[in-house]
Formats: structure tokens, sequence, C-alpha cells
């Protein structure tokens, strides 16, 4: 049924490519690629509303949790009228889809949209994570220097330096201009104790909008929290009463392909008082916070989560998650 909807679709917006002459079959539904590429022309040449309807076409016919439907997400961003509605899709991607291989590519768009809204720290986190993850991809050097860049221009000369020293290890001396370019930084991390910062950051590992996982972070020992600290955190600990058990929708933070790295994600959002859990008996393990009566209430939630830099999006309970 979903091949024939796309079928008639495609029909009506333009020529769907014809099935060789010698297959038995006289015609062929077009494939999902030549629809993207039909509608990414149509966006090209000013027809946007008619490429978005066709990448929509697309997502509708398309069962969720497959490649196929991160590949259709990715499309629909990627051709979006609107940022915040580009946002939305390559979030689903990174948090839901994280095995895609248009996360990483997500992870690059999430940074410069936040680098366009001036969060430059938002921006640092998704690098982050994109250079933890891809350490092979070929927008590996891309990604580096957007990280030294906006790293030093928000004075966080620990990240920056640990960044810079990273990018130079992989751009090839034959990189002359781009060599000197990061270079010019380098002063600048003379005396800068990157030790200490890459400490930091596996004993607080990424916020669940930029999961980086780190199942073999130790906890702090006992007594080892001043009793200002220890004050600071009640102060600041989410005492919200949990929604409505039976509510219809959820709010989900991060996917992992392991349990473990789910659990320890789960653990430590449950030391700041967050009502979450971790769903699923199989890979994909969902970890996902509260039950939600109406969507404009989940969506109320995922924002007030957004203020304490963690991103999270509305979703549907689920089977799997009952």
């Amino acid at each position: 049924m979903r091949t024939a909807i796309l079928s008639i679709l495609m029909l009506g917006v333009g020529a769907v490519p014809r099935a060789p002459a010698q297959t038995p079959t006289p015609t062929r539904p077009a494939t999902a690629d030549s629809v993207f590429a039909r509608a990414r022309q149509l966006v090209v040449n000013g027809n946007g509303a008619a490429g978005r309807v066709l990448v929509d076409s697309v997502v509708a016919a398309t069962e969720p949790e497959t490649p196929a439907y991160a590949e259709a997400l990715y499309w629909r961003a990627a051709l979006a009228a609107a940022s915040s509605d580009a946002e939305r899709d390559y979030r689903r991607i990174v948090i839901e889809y994280p095995l895609s291989p248009r996360a990483s590519e997500a992870l690059l768009q999430l940074a410069q949209i936040e680098v366009a809204r001036g969060d430059r720290p938002a921006a640092a986190s998704h690098l982050e994570r994109f250079l933890l993850e891809n350490p092979s991809s070929p927008d590996e050097q891309r990604a580096g220097v957007l990280l030294v860049r906006i790293s030093f221009e928000q004075n966080d000369l620990p990240r920056g330096c640990i960044a810079l020293h990273h990018v130079l290890t992989e751009v090839p001396a034959t990189a002359v201009e781009l060599r000197n370019q990061l270079e010019y930084y380098s002063p600048r991390c003379a005396g800068v104790d990157t030790t200490r910062a890459r400490q930091t950051a596996a004993a607080n590992p990424a916020t669940p909008g930029s999961p980086a996982p780190a199942t073999g972070a130790k906890p702090t020992p006992p007594g080892g929290a001043s009793r200002d600290s220890a004050h600071r955190d009640s102060v600041h600990r989410d005492t919200t009463p949990p929604p409505h058990a039976l509510g219809k929708f959820t709010l989900q933070v991060a996917a992992y392909t392991s349990r473990a790295d789910a659990d320890a994600l789960a653990k430590r959002l449950k030391a700041r008082g967050i009502d979450v859990r971790v769903a699923g008996t199989k890979a994909l393990y969902r970890v996902r916070i509260g039950h939600y009566e109406t969507r404009a209430a989940a969506a109320a939630a995922a924002a007030q989560l957004k203020t304490k830099k963690i991103v999270a999006f509305v979703t549907d309970v689920g089977t799997e998650d009952k």
C-alpha cells in the first residue's frame, strides 16, 4: 500500500524512472533516492513546497525505526523551510537513530544551527560528540576546525587547546594554509592544563542532547563533595512530581545499542531527580522521561528540560514501553 501511494504521488509531480526494457514488469515505482533527488531539484528550482510534499510522502510511507526512516528524516530536515523544523528532525536522527549513516551529518548540521543562533557551547557539544564518534569521517577536519574556532571565541582555552591538538594531528603537512590558520591559536595554549579538562569531561559526560557514553566513569566517592556543593545540588535538584503514569506521550533523550550505556545515562539523570527509565528489551535501548496525557504537556516538559541542558523530543509511549 505504501509503495502504491508513493508511486501515485510521484506521477502527480514529475516523471518516474521507467524500468529497463528487459525487465518483465512494465513499470517500477520510484526508489526513495530518486524521490529525494527530485525533491531537492524542486527546492533548488524555487518550488520548495512541492519538494517538501514529496519528502513528506516518503516519511509517511516509511516504517518508523528503520534505516530508511532515518534517511527520510534527514532529507526532510535538509529541505525544511524553517531551521526549527530542520533542528527537530536532525535531533531525532541523533537521538533515535544513532547508528544511521546520517547521524554524523545531523550532528554537524545541529552544530551549525547552534552557531547561527549564537549558542556556541551547545555547538561545541555537538562537535565534540562528532569527533568522538566519527574518528575516520571525511568531515573530521571541518568539525575540528569549527570546534577550535568557537572554543577560542568563547575563551574556553582547555576545550580549544584539546581540539587544536587533535586537529593538528589529523591535518596533513601539505595543507599549509590550514595549518597556518590553526597554528595561530597555538601560543594561547602555552601553560593551559588540558589534562584537568579531560578529567572533568570524563567525570561529567555530555548532556543527553549530545550523549557521549562514559560507562567507565567512576562515581564521586562518598564524602568527596563539600557541604556547600551538596547544598547546591539539593537546591538545583528537580523536585517536580512525575507526570501521570498512564499518559500516551513521553520524552526521549537518547538511544543506545548497549543496555549498559543506557543504564549509565539513566543513573546520572536519576541522580538529578529526573523521572527516567530505560525502555526496550533489545537494542535500541531508549532512555525516556515521564508519561504525559497530551503532546502539549510533553512539549512543555521538554522545554523545561532544555533549560537544564537536557535535550529531549516528544514521542508516543509505544508497546515496548508499557
